[in-house]
């Protein structure tokens, strides 16, 4: 830690306390930690001091900080406040892999937590199988898409786990071109899109009836309502069934695609109802929210209230929410499309 970064650590802590008594809601804090990009203070309150008062103070408290955000939030430590760090550093699945490699089968990396621990998503287990990405443009929700693909390329042989790319706008998965693990080249058009999870639904009813889930299926989509949107009406009739919906057929391989080693990672702004069914939100055990617009938004994305989505900073900030868990802040380790390339041509 920089000298300059500890006396700015001090002055924060200081403002905190001020701030509190000022309003009468006194506490102290206690200790912390620096992550790549956010510093979280562990406050210990008075006794007379209730966590909804504090709460409340969130933006006195991120004017006398100078900070643009400040979230505030109780864990197992206490109550916590994060804000952004002064003297941020850079996290990349490059710096990362030789800390976490070899991963254990069908497992991606996600990045960093804040408290500097990587962190991992087990695509095999039931409370992960599909994860839902959302988040504004410039969150970095494609980044990492980019990021988990690549990662479970590298972790995983190619006849061990397939990879198929929805790309409707033809940009997030141009770093896997020529990857063995590619099933298909990126898709692009909507009717490829439909005639794509076509046939990985007649793949799923097979191996349903074979007992088989081997190799593993991970197929990413980028801009996932974006696909449903542009295939709203009718899907070309596959081998031996009606017409469907993209987003039936989406619906189908969540609810049975796990059983059948076939999981989708679907990146999209904004999961609302208007867009993507609530039946089909509910097949995600796994959300990773970036940063949205709103409280309101915040609630959608991640599937409960109060999680604070939308005082993310943004660029790869991302909150980690499944099951009853609380949500686990993380930045993305970033991989750019060259280095993508190096990395799985090495």
């Amino acid at each position: 830690m920089s000298r300059m970064l500890r006396r700015y650590l001090e002055a924060q802590a200081d403002q905190v306390e001020a701030v509190l008594v000022a309003h009468r809601t006194p506490g102290r804090i206690t200790g912390g930690t620096i992550g790549p990009r956010l510093i979280r203070f562990c406050l210990d309150p008075a006794p007379q001091t209730r966590l909804s008062a504090v709460r409340s103070l969130a933006e006195d408290l991120a004017v006398a900080l100078k900070v643009p955000s400040l979230r505030i939030d109780r864990t197992h430590e206490g109550i916590i406040l994060e804000f952004p760090n002064p003297e941020p550093r850079p996290v990349t699945l490059v710096s990362l892999w030789p800390e976490v490699a070899p991963l254990p089968p069908n497992t991606a990396l996600l990045g960093l937590t804040d408290d500097g621990a990587p962190l991992l998503a087990r695509l095999s287990s039931p409370e992960v199988a599909h994860i839902l990405v959302a988040g504004t443009t410039g969150s970095g929700k494609t980044a990492l898409l980019r990021t988990m693909a690549v990662s479970l390329a590298l972790a995983n042989r190619p006849e061990d786990l397939r990879l198929f790319c929805l790309d409707p706008k033809g940009r997030a998965f141009r770093g896997l071109t020529g990857a063995p693990h590619l099933a298909r080249p990126p898709v692009v058009a909507v009717p490829e899109a439909i005639e794509a999870l076509q046939s990985l639904l007649r793949l799923m009813e097979l191996r349903d009836q074979k007992g088989e889930s081997h190799p593993r299926i991970v197929v990413f989509i980028d801009e996932v309502a974006d696909l449903v949107l542009q295939g709203d009406g009718r899907a070309a009739p596959g081998r031996n069934q009606q017409p469907t919906s993209i987003e039936t057929l989406l619906t189908r391989l969540a609810q049975r695609g796990r059983e059948a080693g076939i999981h989708l990672v679907a990146a999209t702004q904004r999961p609302s109802a208007a867009v993507l069914s609530g039946v089909l939100r509910a097949n995600f055990p796994l959300r990773l929210v970036g940063k949205v617009v709103s409280a309101e938004d915040a609630r959608v994305a991640a599937g409960r209230a109060q999680t604070d989505a939308h005082l993310l900073s943004g660029r790869g900030d991302f909150l980690a929410v499944g099951g009853s868990a609380a949500p686990i802040r993380f930045q993305v380790a970033y991989i750019g499309e060259q280095e993508a390339q190096q990395q799985l041509a090495a």
